[in-house]
């Protein structure tokens, strides 16, 4: 999860994680038909309306260079099997869509949400501390080969280089993150054991996360049923 991703006003974190273990769970289940097709773009187009534009817009070149990679590795991996490559190409790009709501969900967000459902401290606090290492983490991979650059090291493919230059840098910058984390942590007051806090920005369940919620389960609804319904071709059909 990084800044760039975030929406202003993303779903109720529940909803969110739910959204995206369903999608993934339809999108795995309906791929041998082409409503799983359908029901990944559906959700998609349903995010996009829902205020997730810009993340899905931003991520839609890279998820569309990923499904070319993986479907032509797939084509070619099976003999030029068209069938088992639109199929496979259904689970990647149910994989990539689930993949959304996370993206754009701050983790503060996340542990508020947990904190007020009672949720145990270490689990809110661990979540937290780790959702948000993800982004320091990149950017200090950043300034150690900036850094790099200046001293004249362009590459990492040599071993001493990437040994010395590198790799000992990173660690030692992300020790003292640790430390400083565990300081401030510290000097905040949060405490393991279960007592008294407040949490000054709530985050409430709203009508347009109901709104979400229920268009969301009337499209995974739909896809399951179609095709024990007869009303959506296996691939192989469309694909004869």
């Amino acid at each position: 999860m990084t800044d760039r991703f975030y929406v202003r006003h993303p779903l109720y974190p529940i909803v969110s994680i739910l959204t995206a273990l369903l999608t993934l769970i339809g999108s795995l289940a309906l791929a041998r038909s082409v409503w799983g097709s359908v029901f990944v773009a559906a959700v998609f187009v349903l995010l996009c309306l829902f205020g997730y534009a810009s993340t899905c817009l931003r991520a839609l070149p890279v998820i569309a260079v990923y499904l070319a990679v993986f479907s032509l590795i797939f084509y070619l991996a099976s003999g030029g099997n068209a069938v088992f490559t639109w199929q496979m190409a259904n689970r990647l790009a149910g994989v990539a869509v689930a993949v959304l709501p996370g993206l754009s969900m701050p983790p503060v967000r996340l542990t508020r949400c947990l904190t007020a459902l009672g949720c145990p401290r270490l689990l809110t606090l661990g979540m937290l501390i780790t959702t948000s290492f993800v982004p320091v983490l990149s950017g200090e991979i950043r300034q150690v080969r900036s850094a790099m650059r200046t001293r004249g090291v362009t590459s990492l493919w040599n071993a001493t280089a990437f040994y010395r230059a590198f790799l000992i840098p990173l660690l030692v910058r992300l020790v003292n993150i640790s430390d400083t984390l565990a300081l401030s942590v510290e000097t905040r007051g949060f405490v393991s054991q279960a007592g008294g806090y407040t949490v000054y920005h709530p985050v409430r369940l709203t009508g347009k996360d109901l709104c979400f919620a229920g268009l969301f389960l009337a499209v995974l609804v739909c896809g399951l049923t179609a095709p024990l319904l007869g009303l959506a071709a296996p691939v192989q059909g469309v694909l004869a």
